[in-house]
Parts: structure tokens; C-alpha cells; sequence
């Protein structure tokens, strides 16, 4: 089984990474550029006979990197993705269903078929390769969080906000940057830099970053891996519900 998931940016990427690596035992394989399906923002993880790429488009350009993976599948030189998933923000509704049309268009497009997307399950469509010969694809699409507006790192706090003690950081940590955005707005630029938090991406990261600095403040300095690298995955009842549909690597 190969399979890929996209996401939208390097912090997505090595929460997913983490995730999948404690949860299921995958382990990180080292790039080589001989490998088919190599991607320059990506990283695989391999767990038996099954691969993992983990790959981040940088934004929400998910179209295009579909088409590569299909382009990939096509050319049927001894590797293909039997698995993909696409793991976007939760922009908005409008904004999602828009991602999504653009994504079905495309893969419909190249199938030659009317592929509609349901979220949250696996989506079977056979794809025609090169040699006369077919491949059947297996399509997942989460946008977290699953309810309301914003990215993995929305969803990431909101599961750990539920564990006993989380609370009143967690809350406070969203408060404060909520603040901070709008007193920021009228400030001049020699008194608050106008590049900080300035795109809804960072404004959205914030509260997550506040909290891990309100939580292990030891460890504030450390990178993002070192610290997801402490979250007990297993806890969260809301990241196995909304994950729900990996259980196929159990």
C-alpha cells in the first residue's frame, strides 16, 4: 500500500508526521532521489509494505500537486499511490467547497468521470494508466477542524483543550491573541511590527505556540517537533474520531 497525504504547510506536516509515527509505528525513511513519487516537500515514512509520503503544498494549491500524483499513477513505472488523502484547513464552508470542486474537477478531468467528494470516508475511483491497463485509488478528505473555522493547529488545541487541567490555558491562549490582533491594528509600526501576525495562517498558528509557551515554558525555544513529540496522541478522543478513517493501517 503507498500512500500520500497532502496538507497545507511544513507545521501540518510534522504534526501529521508525528501523529501517524506514534500512533501506528511508522518510521522515517531517508529521501532518495532514485525513488519514484519523490517530492521536495515531502517526507516518507514506512511501517511493513506499506509508505507514507507526507507532503505539504505550501498554501492550499492542492490541484496541482493532484495532478502530479495522477500523472505519477498514469505512467505505471513500478510505483503508484493506491491512497490519497488531503488534509486542508477549515478556511470556511465556502471556501472549502470551493477547494474541493477544484480538486473533483481535476480528478474528474483526468478519469474521465463525474467524481464527487464526500468527506471523512474513503472515496473508491479507477484511474486509466498508460498500457491499457487500470488502477483502482482510494480518496480521503478531511478539512479540520471539522466544526468551525481554522487549520490543523485549531484542531490540535481544541483536542487538547478537553484533557482535565488544559483549560484555562488553552482558553486564555486563544484570548490573548485574539487581543493582541486587534489592539495591533492601530498601532504604529515603530511600536508593533506590521509583518507579525499579519496573515490569518499565523493569526491561526498563534494560540497553539501560546499555549506550548504557557505549558512547558523550559522548553519555549525548542522546535515544533521536539514538542509534539510530547503530546500523548492517544488521549484525544477528537483527533481518533476526526482520524478515524486511518484506522485502515491498524
Amino acid at each position: 500500500m503507498n500512500v500520500i497525504i497532502l496538507c497545507e504547510g511544513e507545521t501540518d506536516q510534522i504534526i501529521l508526521s508525528e501523529y501517524f509515527c506514534h500512533m501506528y509505528g511508522f518510521h522515517y525513511l531517508r529521501p532518495n532521489k532514485r525513488d519514484k513519487g519523490c517530492w521536495p516537500t515531502g517526507c516518507r515514512y514506512a511501517r511493513e509494505d506499506i509508505t507514507i509520503d507526507i507532503v505539504y503544498v505550501g498554501g492550499n494549491q492542492f490541484s496541482e500537486y493532484i495532478q502530479k500524483i495522477l500523472s505519477i499513477n498514469r505512467m505505471n513505472s513500478g510505483f503508484t499511490y493506491s491512497h490519497v488523502a488531503v488534509i486542508s484547513d477549515h478556511d470556511s464552508d465556502t471556501e472549502i467547497q470551493e477547494r474541493w470542486n477544484s480538486i473533483a474537477e481535476t480528478i474528474s478531468t483526468a478519469c474521465h468521470c463525474d467524481f464527487q467528494i464526500a468527506e471523512n470516508q474513503w472515496i473508491e475511483q479507477v484511474q486509466q494508466l498508460d498500457f491499457d491497463e487500470s488502477l483502482s485509488v482510494q480518496y480521503l478528505f478531511l478539512s479540520l477542524p471539522l466544526e468551525g473555522d481554522g487549520a490543523l493547529e485549531t484542531f490540535l488545541l481544541n483536542a487538547i483543550e478537553h484533557e482535565p487541567g488544559n483549560i484555562f490555558f488553552s482558553q486564555q491562549s486563544k484570548h490573548f491573541v485574539k487581543e493582541i490582533i486587534e489592539k495591533k491594528k492601530g498601532l504604529p509600526a515603530e511600536e508593533c511590527n506590521p509583518k507579525y501576525l499579519a496573515k490569518r495562517r499565523t493569526q491561526i498558528k498563534a494560540p497553539l505556540a501560546v499555549f506550548f509557551a504557557l505549558a512547558w515554558p523550559d522548553r519555549a525555544f525548542a522546535d515544533a517537533k521536539t514538542l509534539l513529540q510530547e503530546i500523548p496522541w492517544e488521549k484525544y478522543e477528537q483527533i481518533q474520531t476526526s482520524f478515524r478513517a486511518f484506522e485502515i493501517f491498524n
